[in-house]
Order: structure tokens, then C-alpha cells, then sequence
């Protein structure tokens, strides 16, 4: 590893050391110190999940399944150990911390393309793109299509795990008040809706509906992650999938960015900014939409919302009919560490251990049981047609939906500048164009050119692009 990279890297996780002290390797059998990674005919892989119970004991099962066929590396056994990663400050500070101390695991879960990205410019993770055993998994899960957008600089450190297309969640009931029987899925359909709430209150307060969307954080700054849930859902969509940032390059449309920001501004005065608890376990919801939290299926169940009588998803936006409802990926996956502490024994070790995971043979099977534990989609093309899933999607409806849009789900930007590039974009963006939209009609965007414009030129500045 170059020390200049190296050390950007220990700076970064330097303020939480304590936090992570006795996690991770940190014996002669894991080969910390002496870079062995093997014991008495023994190699021991530190394999760190997120810091969930639910995943924690997934993952606990299938190590103790994969020990039990005895794999060996260099005829060495290989034997997986699971445990969570930190989780205070922030799994992500854990991990640098880990890679800093010499703690590191040879494996971990919970890693998104943003955060794959720091880790790439310190060269502290692998390249899988051209690994055979990698690229078997992508076509065992036909993840083709889905890899393009993992991309980093044309390589790919992380195998994909779980994703949840970010879309839209609609009220049922207030569309049919309207005269909808399914949700808008072309911006002049959008447009046609938002045009029947303005014209249609009395009737929607039959229902319960008082505003037309559910957004709190849209000039929250702090908040800044959640700009990936609206605007860039949005974006993806009416953009057809074009990239945001590229390289040091920022290469968001611009004339996509003001319709995406149109979109919200659409919505005018009735945007529900306050915070509230989950509005669509009441009987009746107060909003007509919102992002879905498909993490909150088995809440909806819980209170007896039915999906498709009380809620129902309809796609991210496009401009005409057929295009591809490209979306927002909230998406995490595994990522192998380069980390000094950890020998090349153990890395191939944790090969193995993924590799029978997700082998030709496994995979299905392993989807199957991460999706009845988690109720989060696996990264897979065929979610509607491998009769694996069969059961669960019957039973499911609202996942069998989301599953439509995993293919066009795109991960997070490809850059360590995250957080400061969508910090920046609300402050110069989002917020001040808020002013104008509460002071709007629904159905009466204002005009978001300068405040787009505004927007990337921060962008810029925060990213360090051009």
C-alpha cells in the first residue's frame, strides 16, 4: 500500500481507534503480526457482518455449514468466523479503523459503492472484475445488466448483495378518489395527477389525504444521504440512467436535473414537512405518496395494510411510455480487504467461503434464505421467474413488484466525495428551491433552472470535479 494513501486512510478513522479495539483479527492464528493467517493446519477467516442481529446469525449458519465441508487452501482447513462490525460512529469508521489497526477482516458485508470507492483509492480492497469465480456468480444470479452500474473506474470491488429499488408509494385510495386505478408512470401522467389533487381536496379529505407528499428532509443539509431517495431516483429515471459523476468529472444533465427538480417542486404547498412516525400503518394515510420503505413490509403487515388495496408502488418517472424506470439502488454488498494483517491464505480462504455461498449450485438457495431473513431483494435478475422464489413472491406481492426494477436499481456515485457533493447540492439546490415550492400551488412547479444550476456548480467545488 503507498503511505501517502495509507496514511489519509489512518488520519480518517485516527478519532475512533477505541472503537473497534478487540475486534477483528488480532492473534498469531489469524496471522495478525505474523502475516501466516494459518495455525496448526488451520487458516482463520474474519468474515464481518452488519451490525444487525438478523444478518449476524444468516451469516453465522452458513459459516458453520461451509466449516463443516472441511475446504482446504494450500492443505490448510479453512475455517470461517463470523462477527458485527462496529456500529458507533459508523460501520464505514469501523472499517478504516480495522484497516488502521491492523484488525481488519478478509471479508465484510455492508459496504456501498460510495464507500467501495474510498477504499479503492487507498488500494485497501480487491478487484474481483477479473476473477472467474466472481464473474460465475454474476451469472448465476444474472446480475449482468446490474454490475455495469457497480462499475468504479472499470473495476468492480464489491459483489452486490441486497437491493431495494427506491420508488414511489402511493396511496391507493386517494388514486381511486382521483380516478386511478394504478400509479402514474410517464411525467404527463405525474403531471395529470398532481393537476386532480389540486382539483380535488374536499374529496381526498374524505380519505384522510391532506397533503400530496411526504418529505421532511428535502432542505436538510445534515441529511444529506437522503438525496439519493428523491432527487437522484428521480433523476435515474427521467434521465434514463444517466451518471451524476464520472471519474473527477460531474457529468449530471442538467435540463434532466431541473425536471427531477421540477418533480418535487410539482408537489407546490403540500409537501408534509414535519416529522412524523410511519404514516401508512394508519387506516386512513394523510399523504398521497411518498419514497417506499420496502424495509417496512413487515410493519405495513403487521398493521394490516394490504398492498394493492392501501398502497401500491408505481415506477421511478419517465418521460415516455417504455422507457427503462431507472432508479435509485439502496444497495449494499461484500468486499474483500487487502489489509496487512491479512495473509494471502486467509483472503483465499474467504474466496472459498463466498464462492460456496453463492456457487451455481448455492446461490438460489441463499438468496432464498437472505430474503425470508431480511425481507431485502437479492441482487438477482430473475427474482419473477426462478421458481426458488416462487412461493415468496406469491405470498408478497409488494416484493414481487419492487423486484420489476432491480435491473434498472443504480447504486450510489463512485466517489469518495459523497457526502460533501449531495451536502453541497442541498445547500445551494434543494433548500433554497424549497422556499419557492412552499410558497407554489400543486401542480405549478416553479422554475428550478437557477437553483440547478447553482447546485452544480457546488457540486463541483465540494467534489473537487470539473
Amino acid at each position: 500500500m503507498k503511505m501517502k494513501k495509507f496514511t489519509a486512510l489512518f488520519l480518517a478513522a485516527a478519532m475512533t481507534v477505541s472503537v473497534v479495539a478487540g475486534c477483528g483479527s488480532g492473534n498469531g492464528e489469524n496471522g495478525s503480526g505474523s502475516g501466516s493467517g494459518s495455525s496448526s493446519g488451520k487458516i482463520t477467516v474474519d468474515f464481518w457482518t452488519a451490525p444487525q442481529q438478523v444478518q449476524y446469525d444468516l451469516w453465522e449458519s452458513r459459516a458453520k455449514a461451509f466449516n463443516e465441508t472441511k475446504t482446504e487452501v494450500n492443505g490448510k482447513v479453512v475455517e470461517v468466523k463470523v462477527q458485527q462490525m462496529p456500529e458507533s460512529p459508523s460501520s464505514e469508521a469501523g472499517i478504516q479503523n480495522a484497516i488502521a489497526t491492523g484488525t481488519a477482516p478478509a471479508v465484510s458485508e455492508n459496504i456501498n459503492r460510495g464507500f467501495a470507492a474510498t477504499l479503492a483509492a487507498s488500494d485497501v480492497v480487491y478487484d474481483l472484475s477479473s476473477e472467474d469465480w466472481f464473474n460465475d456468480v454474476v451469472e448465476a444470479r444474472q446480475m449482468g445488466d446490474t454490475m455495469d452500474n457497480w462499475a468504479i473506474d472499470g473495476k468492480q470491488y464489491v459483489l452486490p448483495i441486497y437491493v431495494n429499488p427506491m420508488v414511489w408509494q402511493w396511496n391507493m385510495k386517494g388514486l381511486k378518489v382521483l380516478g386511478y386505478d394504478k400509479a402514474p408512470e410517464t411525467l404527463a401522467e405525474f403531471q395529470e395527477v398532481m393537476e386532480a389533487f389540486a382539483a380535488n381536496k374536499d374529496a381526498l379529505a374524505e380519505v384522510g389525504i391532506t397533503h400530496s407528499f411526504y418529505r421532511p428532509s428535502l432542505t436538510r443539509s445534515d441529511q444529506y444521504w437522503d438525496r439519493w431517495f428523491d432527487f437522484m431516483m428521480i433523476y435515474d429515471g427521467l434521465s434514463g440512467g444517466k451518471s451524476i459523476v464520472d471519474g473527477n468529472k460531474l457529468t449530471m444533465d442538467k435540463d434532466d436535473a431541473i425536471a427531477a427538480m421540477e418533480v418535487i417542486g410539482t408537489f407546490g404547498n403540500s409537501i408534509q414537512q414535519s416529522e412524523l412516525s410511519s404514516i401508512w400503518i394508519e387506516e386512513n394515510p394523510s399523504v398521497l405518496v411518498s419514497i417506499n420503505a420496502p424495509w417496512e413490509i413487515s410493519l405495513y403487515r403487521e398493521n394490516n395494510s394490504v398492498y394493492g388495496e392501501d398502497y401500491v408502488y408505481g415506477p421511478a418517472l419517465v418521460r415516455n411510455a417504455g422507457d427503462k424506470p431507472y432508479n435509485y439502488a439502496d444497495s449494499k454488498g461484500l468486499t474483500f480487504y487487502k489489509a496487512d494483517n491479512v495473509s494471502e491464505d486467509q483472503h483465499l480462504g474467504a474466496v472459498e467461503f463466498v464462492k460456496w455461498v453463492y456457487s451455481k449450485e448455492n446461490s438460489a438457495q441463499s438468496d432464498l434464505e437472505w430474503l425470508n431473513a431480511t425481507t431485502m431483494l437479492p441482487v438477482r435478475g430473475d427474482l419473477n421467474d426462478n421458481e426458488v422464489f416462487a412461493d415468496v413472491m406469491n405470498e408478497y406481492p409488494e416484493l414481487a413488484a419492487l423486484a420489476e426494477w432491480v435491473p434498472y436499481a443504480i447504486p450510489g456515485l463512485a466517489t469518495d466525495k459523497d457526502a460533501d457533493i449531495w451536502t453541497a447540492f442541498t445547500e445551494s439546490c434543494s433548500a433554497p428551491y424549497m422556499n419557492e415550492v412552499n410558497a407554489a400551488e400543486p401542480g405549478n412547479a416553479p422554475d428550478a433552472t437557477s437553483y440547478v444550476e447553482a447546485g452544480m456548480e457546488a457540486m463541483k467545488q465540494a467534489g473537487g470535479l470539473e
